[in-house]
């Protein structure tokens, strides 16, 4: 029997850019999540007491490897090294093998793959032979094949293991393809298992021999949501099993909420937070992105509150104590079936905005930088009734064209 974690996607050193507007321990806290996900995956394979760390490529999140995180990487696998756990890395598409002279030498414990496919063996505390074949980008895309240089199973191994940073032809995902292979590929090696990265969401493509995407280590947008993790997998000779250890230290999730017959803002504030104290019981952290449905009940008003986004900020209120909740967005999401509420408001406060505007005081207020302006002043004609009604009407057909423009691009999208 052998005992190993399959991790892959750690992208160290992410920059979540779009969220540095949060509030500075909230934005530190995520920042640093990469690197509590890669520390909560190594007390897993200490607490186990594994043969060996599989982390199969997208260690750090680019090719220019800042050296905050190659310390933390090396920190950590030296703690692997004290338990005696070997670690076995391939590099992927983000942190391909470039500029050799500006990284960090690992400790001896750990087994750094080559642009090359080559086999690399460990006999563990049993005595088991574990051959492990991979090979490290060495360019951002690989087009090329590299599966068909995998060698066979070889007669030796007690088990073989394959590790491939790659994309899954007949995947249905928007990534491209990034040293392609198909499942019979795979399974035409004989491995006893494959070990898969690129994928951030967990996936199982084969029971038999095992063949998954471990997926990411820690969600780093509101599209990776939910458990994150590396893989538990035990190995017998014919079988297997396979456990989900969960190292993320933020969790994303979507929540829906039916707004169905709810009318006024204290309706709408009370099931948002009683939603939300459900959360509260897991004692995670929590960034959430609200939906709000069933909304063709609510007061005009009421809606024009959370367009406005008074609601998401009531919503934001938090102290700098864990585990936190943190509701990052609120939207609502229209269906088909219901009513038109928003549009209408939407429509309202446009022609409010209109009608305002066309006053002449309003009208000169608005204007006057321009007028003010000596070159060109001369130019410009007396800001009487009739001109006003000109440019208001001009102004208006011109807005009208990108909005019918804007939405027939949508549609077509």
């Amino acid at each position: 029997m052998v005992q190993f974690i399959h991790g892959a996607d750690l992208h160290l050193d992410s920059p979540f850019i779009g969220l540095k507007t949060l509030p500075d321990f909230l934005w530190e806290k995520i920042y640093q999540s990469t690197f509590t996900a890669l520390t909560n995956l190594v007390n897993h394979a200490i607490d186990k007491q594994v043969d060996f760390v599989m982390l199969a490529g997208d260690i750090y999140d680019s090719d220019d490897r800042s050296v905050k995180a190659q310390a933390f990487l090396k920190t950590e696998m030296e703690r692997l090294n004290q338990a005696e756990i070997p670690v076995f890395i391939c590099h992927g598409n983000h942190d391909y093998i470039e500029n050799s002279g500006l990284h960090l030498k690992m400790p001896e414990n750990v087994e750094l793959f080559s642009e090359t496919v080559e086999t690399k063996w460990l006999t563990t505390k049993n005595g088991e032979r574990i051959a492990v074949s991979s090979f490290s980008y060495n360019s951002r895309w690989m087009t090329k094949r590299m599966i068909t240089e995998y060698p066979k199973k070889h007669e030796t191994a007690d088990f073989h293991i394959g590790m491939l940073h790659g994309f899954s032809e007949g995947l249905e995902t928007s990534h491209g393809h990034y040293a392609p292979f198909t499942i019979n590929e795979l399974k035409s090696k004989g491995y006893d298992y494959w070990a898969l990265g690129h994928i951030h969401t967990r996936q199982v493509l084969e029971i038999q021999p095992p063949i998954l995407y471990a997926g990411n280590t820690q969600g780093r947008s509101s599209k990776e949501t939910g458990i994150k993790g590396c893989e538990l997998v035990t190995l017998t000779l014919g079988d297997s099993s396979i456990e989900t250890l969960e190292t993320q230290d933020i969790q994303w999730e979507t929540l829906e909420i039916s707004l169905a017959k709810r009318s006024t803002l204290d309706d709408v504030y009370r099931k948002i937070k009683e939603t939300i104290e459900i959360k509260e019981g897991s004692q995670k952290n929590y960034l959430l992105t609200i939906e709000l449905v069933d909304t063709k009940d609510l007061l005009p008003n009421v809606l024009k509150k959370i367009i406005q986004g008074e609601l998401l900020e009531a919503l934001q209120q938090i102290s700098a104590t864990e585990p936190f909740i943190w509701v990052n967005q609120l939207k609502i999401q229209k269906r088909a079936t219901e009513d038109t509420t928003e549009k209408m408001f939407i429509m309202e406060e446009w022609l409010h905005g209109i009608e305002e505007l066309s006053k002449e005081n309003q009208f000169n207020q608005s204007t006057n930088s321009l007028f003010d302006f000596a070159l060109i002043e001369d130019l410009l004609e007396s800001r009487d009734e009739d001109y006003r009604s000109r440019i208001m009407k001009q102004s208006l057909t011109e807005i009208s064209t990108e909005l019918v423009n804007e939405s027939r691009d949508n549609h077509e999208n």
